[in-house]
């Protein structure tokens, strides 16, 4: 049965991002903050920076990095405002946090998000029949209050043999929440060792047999040909 699990809502504090550009940038990474923007609906994009440790915290909870955070604005104008983080870049060299995109909300108005999918137990098709266990799909979208957003949903695939599938519709949402997700949609199932798939398409395969005439059979030597034709034939005469 699929289980699904309110997420709390993190706190961060955020610094106004005044100039822009690579030098800047730079500096920041080297003082260990972490360059970011915050836009929503009815309000101007703001540049923004945070300390990498605490932004470390939130994306390690279980929401990861779909989690819900309350920004606070520090400086002259300070603000609090609950947001998402959309997008987190990284380093595709070393894989850190390069850059975050968070989007500001109402907490009172209903959000499409994208939630894991996450398989627990081991399955009986792959403990005792040797079977893979494959997962196709690892999130799916739902709509729901973001005070409400759950840290994902989780299935229990002890039960599945070789062959089992599980779907979409499978999934017990969280309360209040409305799956987006075409309910037809394979999460995962328990397919057959890759060696017997192989054996299998092997016997399937038969090569055709060569039926090939002997030339002997299929037509006279071109020696008899020829002694055939030079033989004169002989007359016979009728008898007296």
């Amino acid at each position: 049965m699929a289980k699904a699990k309110a997420t709390d809502q993190q706190e961060l504090v955020v610094q106004r991002r005044v100039t822009a550009g690579t030098r800047v940038v730079r500096r920041l990474r080297h003082e260990r903050l972490v360059p970011g923007i915050v836009y929503g609906k009815a309000m101007e994009p703001i540049s923004i920076s945070m300390e990498r440790k605490a932004l470390m915290n939130v994306l390690r909870t279980k929401a990861g990095e779909h989690a819900l955070v309350r920004l606070t604005l520090d400086g002259a104008k300070p603000w609090e405002k609950p947001a998402l983080v959309k997008e987190v870049q990284h380093d595709p060299v070393d894989g850190r946090v390069i850059h975050v995109d968070f989007h500001a909300i109402a907490l009172t108005e209903q959000i499409r998000v994208k939630i894991p999918v996450i398989l627990k137990g081991e399955a009986v098709g792959v403990k005792q029949e040797s079977g893979i266990l494959e997962q196709f799909l690892r999130e799916i979208e739902v709509e729901c209050l973001p005070t409400e957003l759950p840290d994902g949903v989780e299935y229990d695939v002890s039960a599945l043999k070789i062959g089992d599938a599980v779907h979409v519709r499978d999934l017990v949402p969280p309360r209040g929440a409305k799956v987006l997700t075409d309910p037809a949609g394979a999460v995962a199932s328990v397919q057959q060792p890759k060696a017997e798939k192989v054996a299998e398409v092997a016997e399937a395969i038969t090569e055709p047999e060569v039926i090939r005439e002997k030339k002997e059979e299929a037509e006279p030597a071109a020696g008899e040909a020829k002694a055939e034709a030079a033989e004169p034939k002989k007359e016979t005469k009728p008898e007296k």
